[in-house]
């Protein structure tokens, strides 16, 4: 099973101090403090930094896509030149509104890599049903769980369909490309093409992420 280690803090005060050399505002956004040492690893290289640029290191209190909507949602105000403070903002009331739903085939690779946090209480499930979880306050939790594979797919449709005033949709999968394209597909319905994103990259989790 692969692992994971965070930045250290002289990591981040390098990139720091190069983006230093173009701007005077730096906003530093990273995966939730409570499965990661990374926002802490950020906020101590800030310290390392002297220099006069506005660094402001946030949590995102979020995971995988749920960090890159935030991310993606901040960049595209930057693009426009908006303000620090509108771009703060924005932050804020993405993670607000944004939300997550997993379905997992196992628990086993979360409690490996020692992120399962609150859905460590389904571990003693019955075997054979598939567990759905969620992010709350930056950590992993449980919201029940479905018997079936197809099942677990058809939660995450619905979820989905169940929302309203979807800006950015993201479906993130491991190694099931083709059934993540059919999702796509389904739900292309409910949020225009150019605001649904697929991640490519390997994962042990399946999840889809909705802000509005």
């Amino acid at each position: 099973h692969p692992s994971t280690s965070q930045p250290t803090p002289v990591d981040f005060a390098k990139v720091y101090r190069e983006l230093s050399r173009e701007t005077d505002e730096i906003i530093s956004i990273h995966v939730s403090g409570k499965l990661s040492g990374t926002y802490s690893s950020a906020q101590q290289g800030k310290k390392l930094v002297d220099s006069k640029t506005n660094i402001t290191v946030i949590d995102s209190e979020s995971v995988t896509m749920g960090l890159g909507i935030i991310a993606i949602s901040a960049a595209r105000l930057a693009l426009l030149n908006d303000n620090l403070a509108g771009i703060l903002e924005d932050i804020k009331q993405t993670k607000s509104n944004l939300h997550l739903l997993g379905a997992l085939d196992t628990l086993k690779f979360l409690a490996i890599g020692g992120r399962i946090g609150r859905a460590r209480a389904l571990l003693g499930s019955v075997l054979n049903v598939k567990p759905l979880i969620t992010i709350r306050n930056g950590e992993i939790s449980p919201v029940g769980n479905v018997r079936t594979h197809t099942k677990a797919v058809e939660k995450l449709f619905e979820f989905v369909k169940g929302a309203s005033n979807i800006q950015d949709l993201a479906i993130i999968h491991n190694t099931t490309p083709d059934e993540a394209i059919r999702l796509k597909d389904r739900l292309s319905s409910f949020v225009g093409i150019d605001r649904l994103y697929i991640d490519r990259k390997r994962r042990r989790v399946g999840k889809e992420c909705r802000s509005r």
